[in-house]
Order: structure tokens, then C-alpha cells, then sequence
């Protein structure tokens, strides 16, 4: 990588280091460009120049957010066995929730935000270009001697989407509802988040 590459990409970095901090503590309305060059110490012409106004660099790391948050998961998905993977994927999610806790509020405020702009980030061409290569690998068999036929695959495709889908609208409520609290997450909290994954791997056992 050349040095002016190196530099541009460390500045990005910066920015978005110091966006994502403001953003988590006033809200992505009531935060500023002028906010956000002060807080990542750059002039602010050197911040119009990576990211043309909030909306554009809230989207990025938004979809950054996204990456971390759900092409890593899914990525875990195993058609071989495919009730234990689902389960080792919404264990992951619940870490999050421990370790990764600001993924989880911002795509939340991420969502409000683009809301009160009449927008929904699912429209996002990076959005749509992501979520279709994320599909694609998984939709896909490895091989021609793939256990799973095309319907049962698709059966577990959709069971997979649902469950993190729930789970991840359960953790986006229960982190604001901690962040109204004042931030601290209990024992109590954990067991409850515990209990809906519970909830769910029930609901899309075949078995049961």
C-alpha cells in the first residue's frame, strides 16, 4: 500500500472513530460536521474532503457496523448441521451485546435517524450490493454432492434469516432500554436475552 493510501485510510479511520463516539452520545441529528472535526482534530475542509456531509459518513459506518455485525456471523452457517450453527451464531449475537455493545445502538439509531429523513437504509446500494453477495454464498451448495437438496436449503436459509432477524430486533431494544437505564447491563439482562434465543432455536427446530 503506498504511504497517501495509507494516510487517506488512517484519516477515515479517525473520522469515523470520532463520528461513531458522537453520534452514540447525541444522536446522529444533533451531531455536526464542524462536531466531528473537532473531536477527530482535523480541519474541517480535510473532512469535507473524505465524506461530502453526516448523512454519507453515517452510512458508512453504518454499513461497516453491518459487515461486523452480520457477514462475519452468517458466515459460520453450516448446512451440515445446521441447528448447532444457528445456535453458536445467536451465542455470538448475545456477545455483542456484552463486548460490541455500540454495534448494536447505532445500527438502532442508525435506523431512527434515516427514519426522520423519509429514507430506509435497506435502499442503500451499498446495502442491497452487500446483503445480495452475503445471499449468494450462502444460497449457493459447495458442491455437487451437497447433502441438502435446493428445498431444504431454502427451508433453512429462511429459518437462519428469521431467527437473527429476531434476535437482532430484540437486542436492538433491550440496548436502548439499557442506555435509558443508564447504561448497565445486569445478570437479569443477560438471562433474559438468554432465554428469547431460547425462545427461538425452539421455534425453528424442526422437531419440535
Amino acid at each position: 500500500m503506498k504511504l497517501r493510501e495509507k494516510q487517506t485510510r488512517m484519516t477515515r479511520e479517525m473520522i469515523k472513530k470520532a463520528a461513531l463516539g458522537l453520534f452514540c452520545v447525541n444522536g446522529i441529528e444533533y451531531t455536526d460536521m464542524a462536531q466531528i472535526a473537532e473531536k477527530a482534530e482535523i480541519a474541517r475542509r480535510t473532512l469535507y474532503h473524505h465524506y461530502k456531509d453526516k448523512e454519507e459518513l453515517a452510512a458508512e459506518i453504518y454499513m461497516e457496523n453491518l459487515n461486523a455485525m452480520f457477514g462475519q456471523l452468517l458466515s459460520d452457517f453450516d448446512l451440515e448441521r445446521p441447528l448447532q450453527s444457528l445456535e453458536i451464531i445467536l451465542d455470538k449475537y448475545l456477545m455483542l451485546r456484552q463486548h460490541s455493545e455500540s454495534l448494536l445502538y447505532y445500527d438502532a439509531i442508525f435506523n431512527v435517524y434515516y427514519s426522520t429523513l423519509s429514507k430506509n437504509p435497506a435502499d442503500l446500494p451499498a446495502y442491497r450490493q452487500t446483503m445480495e453477495e452475503w445471499y449468494g454464498k450462502l444460497i449457493q451448495p459447495e458442491s455437487e454432492s451437497d447433502a441438502f437438496n435446493s428445498e431444504e436449503r431454502l427451508k433453512w436459509l429462511e429459518r437462519l434469516f428469521m431467527s437473527t432477524h429476531l434476535l437482532f430486533s430484540y437486542l436492538q431494544k433491550a440496548v436502548i432500554i439499557t442506555h435509558q437505564k443508564g447504561g448497565l447491563l445486569t445478570e437479569a439482562d443477560l438471562e433474559e436475552d438468554r432465554k428469547f434465543k431460547h425462545f427461538i432455536l425452539r421455534a425453528v427446530n424442526p422437531a419440535n
